[in-house]
């Protein structure tokens, strides 16, 4: 494979040679480990039928067991009468038995044996082949039941998780610092992830190693911290209300590539305010500027306020938010109410 340049001032890149694989299958099985899927070709083209065989026999060199499967079905499926001796001949080259298998016993079906055995590219196959088409015409093998689960392999999902959890420690190339406790992670995911993590390694990388986690002027919980790495490493969302409570500006701060995370945290916050909550979120909805979520706060503090003026942490409120819930007190008093009160002084 050819030679990658690399920007200059960068680390040197470690290059990997990767023997008998073309260029084209390969993109596609790097296209499933990025992101656990394959863009199929055209169903039944004999040439994109065998592109995704050669990606199927990478995917047994690479012991990647779900991207097996999803060939298998692709090729299975785009088996006809028109590619199957295609297929077929390649599979015995390639040593794909399985899919050998399901070409023969396409091939003796009754209603296509006749259609296929007078084709041209029938003629022109080796003899082996065309030898071992007419024995299993003549005896088909006896059908083989297994009650054995078929292994579809684990999930790009299930493989961040695990990656996150520990499997990728030995990987890891940055420290995050949490008030000061290390946390080991990995700059290729953060830096995909997010737009502040890419412009720091690109531009100011600390010379050892260690960022210090914030967001904005806050320092997020521990427990709070771990929820925005699962959502980083793989797009987990859930979490209790006060990991939401921590993290509803941190899209802002991180400039996540979607807005997913705080749609969340803005529905898990709704959901979830309670009176003794209330004036926390109150306050992380005024900074982030969420309207929305700073009016839902407001009215639940005008419709439970006896309960509100007790909690001792409304005092420690800023003037603003003070003055922001005397008006909306003011604004749900009805005139009768005024009037009642003006009664009574």
């Amino acid at each position: 494979m050819p030679a990658v340049s690399r920007p200059s001032g960068t680390q040197p890149m470690l290059e990997v040679a990767i023997r008998e694989a073309e260029a084209q299958p390969f993109e596609v099985l790097m296209q499933f480990l990025y992101t656990d899927k394959i863009q199929y070709p055209r169903r039944g083209h004999v040439q994109d039928v065998l592109l995704i065989m050669d990606v199927y026999k990478l995917a047994l060199s690479f012991k990647l067991s779900r991207l097996e499967q999803l060939c298998v079905q692709y090729i299975e499926a785009s088996v006809d009468l028109q590619n199957v001796l295609s297929v077929c001949e390649n599979a015995n080259k390639l040593q794909l038995d399985q899919l050998k298998e399901h070409c023969l016993n396409f091939v003796v079906k009754e209603s296509h044996f006749n259609q296929v055995i007078m084709t041209k590219e029938f003629e022109h196959l080796s003899t082996p082949l065309i030898v071992e088409i007419v024995r299993r015409k003549q005896q088909p093998p006896p059908r083989l039941y297994s009650d054995q689960p078929v292994d579809i392999g684990t999930s790009l999902v299930q493989d961040m998780k695990a990656y996150l959890e520990g499997g990728g420690l030995e990987f890891c190339d940055i420290i995050l610092l949490l008030d000061g406790h290390p946390r080991p992670a990995h700059k290729a995911i953060l830096a995909a992830r997010s737009s502040y993590f890419e412009a720091m390694f690109r531009s100011f990388m600390p010379e050892d190693g260690q960022v210090n986690i914030s967001i904005g002027e806050m320092v997020p919980s521990k427990q709070a911290f771990e929820s925005m790495l699962r959502y980083i490493y793989y797009g987990d969302v859930n979490m209790p209300p006060e990991d939401s409570l921590y993290l509803f500006a941190a899209p802002y701060y991180y400039g996540f590539s979607n807005n997913r995370l705080q749609a969340y945290c803005k529905q898990n916050l709704e959901m979830n305010v309670t009176v003794e909550n209330v004036l926390q979120i109150l306050e992380a909805a005024d900074k982030t500027q969420a309207l929305d979520m700073k009016k839902h706060c407001l009215h639940i503090i005008v419709h439970q306020f006896i309960k509100v003026s007790k909690l001792p942490n409304l005092r420690s409120l800023s003037q603003l938010l003070l003055l922001d819930i005397i008006e909306s007190l003011a604004t749900h008093i009805s005139d009768k109410q005024c009037a009642e009160m003006g009664s009574d002084i």
